[in-house]
């Protein structure tokens, strides 16, 4: 059974969602006697998303309020004036819309106090814990620094503390993941990564081609992170990585945020909560528990799976544009991580596969609040 957002906000409680996350977490029974733990489990931990996004309204602040996230890291710089809310194009990402993304951001954080805070550093992430608040770290999915290092310097100031070198086109750091050539990074871009290391912005390369990527993970001096993105051998796909790369991510000491964008989780439908944990599983195999955790690449109260809610995405976000071998596709939520609970569902899910509570609260967030303690401060 398929729920959309509406009626699950609408059913109410744990249960309620409980109960449209089954059958991609497997048997209500096999995962019920678990919640009570997980719950509990979630509580405790510092739960950080690397990747997620929500309005700046009432709802957007409800949706957060109920996730229960110690931190999200939200993504700037995309807004067009004819479409406030965004489309992710490339010339979306500019100086300009991620001034303003700063400005407005910073804002609603200020005016919504009781639940929000500033996270620019590992204390802050701390501190909104203790607190009971959501922190909220500023990204960019593209380097919209017009060709000028400083102003890397000038975006660290106002906040930011994750920066992609590219999104999927070539700019003048690198090839994204759907250029058609894999050139890898520019002088520019290497520049613009020591320049990262520098001022304490995590370098990222989530939509980087592999060569892009690689070059960044190479040349990063301080430990680099792919925010959002899944494991190529699982799964084929220009925003998905190799072991390579991975492996050299590892022995960097980085770290990689899944994402539950369907298309990037699995070629075909269904695509289900369990199939993610398969990455999570590769993962762990292949280099270790340290090097895993979220980017779900989601609203926090996640993507549209019912067909139906296409026009009010549509209406909201506008028209992706990507080329065809980015197979997007509606809907691209994955069943069981799509709404407010998606973290709750997957502490559920990694008990039920064996994982150990302190590998669990690494997964939730641990890693990341090491990987922001080395390189953000």
């Amino acid at each position: 059974m398929t729920m959309n957002r509406r009626e699950l906000m609408q059913a109410g409680g744990v249960m309620a969602a409980l109960a449209w996350a089954a059958p991609a977490l497997g048997k209500l029974s096999d995962i019920e006697p678990l919640l009570k733990d997980a719950e509990a489990l979630y509580r405790e931990s510092i739960v950080i998303d690397m990747l997620c996004d929500e309005t700046r309204d009432a709802e957007g602040l409800a949706q957060i309020k109920q996730s229960g996230l110690t931190t999200m890291s939200t993504t700037l710089g995309v807004r067009r004036p004819e479409n406030p809310r965004g489309s992710y194009m490339m010339n979306g990402f500019t100086l300009e819309n991620g001034v303003a993304d700063c400005v407005a951001w910073h804002k609603f954080i200020k005016d919504n106090s009781a639940v929000l805070a500033p996270a620019r550093s590992a204390a802050d992430i701390r501190r909104a814990k203790a607190e009971g608040k959501t922190s909220v770290m500023l990204n960019f999915q593209n380097s919209p620094i017009d060709g000028e290092l400083d102003n890397i310097d000038m975006f660290h100031g106002l906040g930011i503390r994750a920066m992609q070198v590219t999104y999927n086109e070539r700019n003048l750091l690198g090839d994204g993941s759907t250029e058609r050539t894999n050139a890898g990074l520019s002088d520019f871009g290497i520049a613009a990564v020591h320049r990262m290391n520098e001022v304490g912005i995590l370098v990222d390369s989530s939509h980087s081609g592999p060569q892009t990527t690689m070059d960044a993970i190479t040349f990063s001096k301080r430990p680099p992170i792919i925010s959002h993105s899944n494991a190529g051998a699982l799964n084929e796909h220009p925003r998905t990585k190799s072991d390579e790369i991975i492996m050299a991510l590892a022995k960097k000491g980085g770290v990689m945020g899944l994402t539950t964008v369907n298309t990037m989780v699995k070629r075909e439908f269904p695509v289900t909560a369990e199939h993610w944990l398969d990455h999570v599983d590769h993962l762990v195999k292949l280099v270790g528990i340290d090097h895993v955790g979220f980017g779900t690449d989601t609203l926090i109260r996640g993507w549209a799976t019912d067909l139906k809610l296409k026009d009010e995405f549509l209406k909201a976000y506008g028209e992706p544009h990507f080329k065809s071998s980015y197979r997007f596709r509606y809907p691209f939520g994955t069943e069981g991580m799509n709404d407010a609970k998606k973290w709750h569902f997957a502490t559920a899910g990694l008990m039920k596969r064996g994982y150990k509570t302190a590998d669990i609260q690494k997964v939730l967030g641990g890693n990341w609040l090491r990987i922001i303690s080395d390189v953000v401060g």
